[in-house]
């Protein structure tokens, strides 16, 4: 679902950057927008305060449209 809505991002929107915004703790989340090929651009350090008082690290990833085409492109040849 994440490589349809970044193709759609990228050719139709002509995006130049999608960002992903995902909590430090989630691995599984984090694994899978690394295989779409996102770099973790940094951590937001405890940066949303959950309701059980648990302060949650934030780990920025992003894509830009020409490593989306670069990539693609690879793949389809």
């Amino acid at each position: 679902m994440k490589a349809l809505m970044l193709q759609y991002a990228f050719t139709e929107l002509q995006m130049e950057k999608v960002e992903f915004r995902i909590d430090e703790r989630n691995t599984a989340s984090r694994k899978a927008v690394e295989k779409l090929g996102c770099v973790l651009e940094g951590v937001l350090r405890k940066n949303v305060y959950l309701l059980d008082g648990f302060k949650r690290n934030t780990c920025c990833y992003g894509l830009l449209r020409e490593e989306w085409i670069d990539r693609n492109f690879k793949n389809s040849i």
